[in-house]
């Protein structure tokens, strides 16, 4: 191969996103005749490995994760620098295994003990991210949900999040520049909620700072047995047969921690109501926009205790109130929007659950049937042990003419010697003919 002949530089790059390598290695020649030598065997090294079968790079295959949705790709590292490397973290989405948590100026990254990236999130790509308590664990945890573009569990999602859990205690496993550069190292905690911030606020992301549950927001009154002092941020919840968790947050409410997630952004709700309620429990139905693909998402089994603060929760931010058409009303309770005349007219300021719940305690008693053995009056029994329907008419209609039944015997005792012969006539009018 001719050192003047560079017609192999069109052999050795010939694609059209090689043109400007190829360009530069004629430029590169023709200003220094002396590389021409080695440029030819870099040349012809690349189109022996090309055709040559046996030299050639395996395909490094992907894992397949346990998840049909796409993975969050791993950040580029040839430009990113590692700022904090945090050892043995629980990653539960999209793998549910432990991996180094290593954070970098372009990204987040899980990556394995032998220092390759499982998987990752860009800053840029994050449209949502929290910082949550995770429920009914004796010991305080922490579980950190990434959610980048397409990811929010809705239709037409096609990404997974990304979550893992941290202790609740001071970072000990955790190294790099970020340690001395005044961020909150007081816990694992405080350490990544501050970093994140850092790095989110100057990216193109959406947001601007990791989400953290507020007591101002939403808390739940339900104690909490493993820790009766701490406030709860979440209430239980199914999904279908899945249990999960609801988290009404600051900007939206989100369905954790099986997944998919589902975070219902302010902007994506059409209308929120009230379903299936009974003394205990209540269901709470989430209509999407349209525009995001409509549906309606029923989250059952909630504990009864919880709906006044997520009622509360849902009128401070008006949810429905350009949403609540008439054939809806309907079939739902009306959780947020002013009565109508029509239907709420008794001016009792219940809501619709209250009503609910109240009228279903009324039907209740009046089915209620009281035992006759019970009664301390001394007064007449059917042979079954209770008084024949024509006795019970018949004592209501004297008591609500504001008579009382009286037993002649009781209130005379030997008297009843001088009473006249016709006295047991009075006695039967005073309680009343048997049939």
């Amino acid at each position: 191969m001719a050192s003047t002949d560079l017609s192999w530089v069109d052999s050795a790059f010939p694609l059209p996103s090689q043109q400007k390598l190829n360009a530069s290695v004629r430029a590169a020649i023709a200003k220094d005749p002396k590389s021409a030598s080695l440029f030819t065997d870099i040349g012809a090294y690349i189109q022996s490995l090309r055709n040559d079968p046996n030299t050639a790079e395996p395909v490094v295959k992907k894992r397949k994760l346990d998840t049909p949705r796409d993975s969050p790709a791993p950040p580029a590292q040839s430009m990113a620098t590692t700022v904090l490397k945090v050892e043995g973290i629980s990653f539960s989405v999209p793998q549910r295994k432990k991996f180094n948590l290593v954070f970098t100026t372009a990204g987040v990254n899980a990556v394995t003990a032998a220092g390759d990236v499982e998987f990752g999130l860009l800053y840029d790509d994050i449209d949502y991210a929290c910082c949550l308590s995770v429920p009914d664990k004796a010991m305080r945890q922490w579980n950190f949900c990434l959610l980048p573009v397409g990811a929010d569990g809705l239709p037409g999602s096609t990404k997974d999040a990304l979550v893992f859990t941290i202790p609740d205690g001071a970072p000990k496993t955790a190294s790099g520049d970020a340690m001395g550069m005044g961020y909150d190292t007081t816990t694992y905690r405080t350490l990544l909620v501050d970093l994140f911030n850092a790095q989110l606020k100057p990216s193109k992301s959406k947001i601007s700072a990791v989400e953290e549950p507020k007591v101002g927001v939403f808390f739940s009154t339900v104690v909490q047995s493993h820790r009766k002092g701490e406030k709860a941020f979440h209430i239980k919840a199914h999904r279908g047969n899945k249990e999960g968790y609801l988290f009404f947050l600051q900007r939206g409410i989100l369905w954790a921690f099986k997944k998919p997630l589902m975070y219902f952004s302010f902007s994506d709700i059409d209308s929120v109501s009230y379903t299936s309620i009974t003394k205990r429990t209540f269901n709470l139905s989430v209509r999407v926009q349209e525009d995001r693909g409509g549906g309606e998402f029923e989250f059952s089994m909630i504990d009864q205790e919880d709906y006044p603060g997520i009622d509360a929760y849902i009128k401070a931010r008006k949810l429905n109130d350009s949403s609540m058409a008439d054939t809806r009303r309907a079939k739902h309770f009306n959780v947020n929007g002013k009565a109508d005349s029509d239907e709420v007219g008794d001016g009792s300021g219940m809501g619709e659950l209250e009503k609910a719940l109240y009228d279903a305690e009324d039907e209740e008693e009046e089915d209620y049937v009281p035992d006759a053995d019970g009664d301390d009056d001394g007064s007449a029994s059917g042979s079954d042990g209770s008084e024949s329907d024509s006795d019970a008419d018949e004592n209501h209609e004297m008591e609500s003419d504001g008579e009382q039944s009286v037993d002649l015997e009781d209130e005379l005792g030997s008297e009843m010697e001088d009473v006249e012969p016709d006295e047991p006539k009075q006695k039967r009018n005073i309680k009343g003919s048997r049939s």
